[in-house]
């Protein structure tokens, strides 16, 4: 779903996302004189209160001081004191405003083209302001629904909520605790923000869960509360405190089986994973109903089947393991469909994995390689309530893999418009990551991609380079930086970042497909490891994932600047901000940052051109 507006010159398109918005911008060129940035006022559902949105910079003290600003009085990173100089901004509701509760409906957009002369600010003139409304809520249509984490403990927006603390966990032994403890905040934030307040670890949970902590809770709940309702299971990573006690529950009633993968890593003394197995051998009326086992190498999925009566009539799949690293430190994406015949292509693997012990578990999954389910594609096609897609399921024969991936290699490489991804690790031998190499080199399309690997000049990081057309490939993990002021610290990642396995390809285009769920996209793991992977073909579908792409690539690449750029912790002088310019918005003397929209040899004028044309 998307929403156009134009006015006097001015343009804005917004786009739908999972409970956010991808705001877009254009200006007629004979509007760019003395042009210093967009101001960007946000009217929430019921019209209860209206706010600018923050910007992470403001003007330098010149600035400040020429357009009579007094930062006493008010709050210069604010939009209407410190203009949005980009062409594109992802809104997400609860990020920066102090909500306990986040308010959905048709949010009003107001979008004004500011202007700054002799480094005075200009009064906001309404005359220019562009109105766009939209609804803003989790993603949901007809019987699919969308939801990704937050991923944002390295942030501003989280020091602000929480500090640096980083911890998830009160401590690495416990499986199941009360997540209404304290968790913060410690001494040391209240140092960085006096105004932090006390938290739990169910206040950071809700934050940094988002949509997909609510989906999931949300999916098991539904089943504890209906006795004719009971759940199959594929767990990788099994320890979320809530989602491990709620599947005790279930176990105790006879309402679950899991098979949960019993590879190195879940296998040794004292894990999370073993924890789990002693406990629902323990408290499961049937203590057969929990199984171990793994492919030819690991059971990779991440899977809730929910049956009625025996019969499966709705599934969450995706990328998000059910643990806090799945759901509060990685940034991940789960699917639910509330669909019979998507749910029994789900179940008929299952049914083919699971076994009376570990042991007959351990054959047939060592077996499924050779069945048929590996070979199938799961096609739906003109099914009310489901996109246009097809769930194809691993370990497969190398000649089914072979077949596939030159299938998705070719709609890289042909991409009309544009491509973006985020995926967990790129170094893994795949074509299909080759292809997306590529692109971000090639010049030819809008190319925008994250994995998760240490930013530096080694790892292939490619960031916006001024005058080309060249992709922007960032890294989820920055390493050691300091950030100068205004900026606050941060709480460092405790883990990978981006856990994401998706890829979109022309979402601006004719034939807009996303691939996604628990797949790696490597050639190898796909004949070893116990994988789903969708390919969805619906524009508003791969418009969400598109979105949250964007999302995550606009928030890591200057953190990636900083570390490529060597400005390590300790070492960079207190008092010299100004050694990079990005850290104060552009003054009158330096109005032409806007001239890269506007250069056909520009990726950014490809991108202000690209996301504001009509779908």
């Amino acid at each position: 779903m998307e929403k156009f507006a134009k006015k006097n010159g001015a343009s804005v398109r917004a786009y739908k996302g999972d409970a956010m918005t991808l705001l877009c911008f254009d200006l007629d060129k004979k509007k760019l004189q003395n042009f210093t940035g967009f101001s960007i006022k946000v009217t929430p559902p019921g019209a209860r209160r209206q706010y600018y949105l923050y910007n992470r910079i403001s003007y330098a003290p010149d600035v400040i001081a020429a357009s009579k600003l007094d930062p006493k009085k008010i709050n210069i990173y604010k939009m209407n004191y410190a203009p949005l100089q980009r062409f594109s901004w992802v809104h997400v509701p609860g990020t920066d405003e102090d909500t306990k509760e986040y308010i959905y409906g048709d949010y009003k957009y107001d979008v004004t083209p500011r202007y700054l002369i002799e480094n005075k600010l200009q009064p906001i003139d309404k005359t220019l302001t562009v109105s766009v409304t939209i609804d803003v809520g989790p993603y949901v249509s007809g019987k699919m629904q969308i939801s990704f984490t937050r991923g944002f403990i390295e942030s501003q927006a989280y020091s602000r909520h929480f500090g640096l603390n980083n911890k998830i966990r009160p401590n690495t032994t416990d499986l199941i605790f009360d997540i209404t403890q304290i968790s913060g905040p410690l001494a040391k934030d209240k140092k960085v923000n006096p105004l932090l307040g006390e938290y739990t670890f169910g206040d950071q949970y809700k934050w940094l869960g988002w949509q997909a902590r609510v989906a999931l809770i949300n999916f098991l709940n539904e089943i504890i509360s209906n006795k004719k309702l009971s759940l199959d299971v594929f767990a990788y990573d099994l320890d979320e405190p809530l989602i491990c006690q709620k599947l005790i529950e279930l176990a105790k009633q006879g309402r679950v089986r899991i098979i949960l993968d019993d590879s190195t890593d879940h296998t040794k003394d004292g894990c999370f994973e073993m924890q789990f197995d002693a406990l629902f051998k323990q408290e499961a009326s049937d203590k057969n109903a929990l199984v171990r086992g793994k492919y030819l190498s690991i059971s990779h999925s991440k899977i809730f089947i929910q049956k009625y009566y025996s019969q499966p009539v709705k599934v969450l799949t995706g990328s998000t393991n059910f643990s806090t690293n799945g759901l509060y430190i990685n940034a991940n994406h789960t699917i639910i469909f509330h669909s019979e015949k998507v749910a029994t292509a789900y179940e008929e693997v299952f049914n083919e994995s699971f076994g009376n012990t570990d042991g007959d578990t351990e054959l047939k999954m060592k077996g499924f390689k050779t069945g048929i389910t590996q070979g199938e594609a799961f096609d739906f096609k003109n099914i009310d309530g489901l996109p246009d897609m097809t769930i194809r399921f691993s370990p497969h024969s190398k000649e089914v893999a072979t077949a596939f991936f030159a299938a998705i290699n070719k709609k890289i490489l042909n991409a009309e418009s544009d491509v973006l991804f985020a995926v967990m690790n790129d170094r893994s031998a795949s074509s299909i990551l080759d292809a997306l190499h590529y692109q971000v080199k090639a010049e030819k399309i809008f190319t925008y991609g994250i994995t998760d690997v240490i930013a530096d000049k080694q790892n292939g990081v490619m960031l916006y380079k001024p005058g080309s057309k060249r992709g922007v490939l960032v890294a989820g993990k920055a390493g050691d930086y300091i950030l100068p002021p205004p900026f606050e610290a941060e709480s460092k990642i405790p883990g990978i970042s981006v856990h994401h396995k998706f890829i979109v390809v022309d979402f601006k285009g004719a034939n807009p497909v996303v691939y996604c769920g628990s797949s790696n996209l490597a050639f190898g793991p796909e004949q070893q490891n116990g994988d789903n992977l969708l390919e969805i073909r619906d524009r508003n579908a791969v418009t969400v994932f598109a979105i949250e792409a964007i999302r995550l690539i606009d928030h890591f690449e200057w953190r990636n600047a900083l570390s490529i750029k060597g400005v390590k912790v300790n070492n960079l002088p207190a008092a010299s901000p100004a050694s990079f310019d990005t850290f104060y918005l552009h003054g009158s003397d330096e109005s032409n940052w806007v001239n890269r929209y506007y250069d056909p040899n520009d990726l950014r004028s490809m991108e202000r051109e690209l996301f504001i044309r009509p779908s």
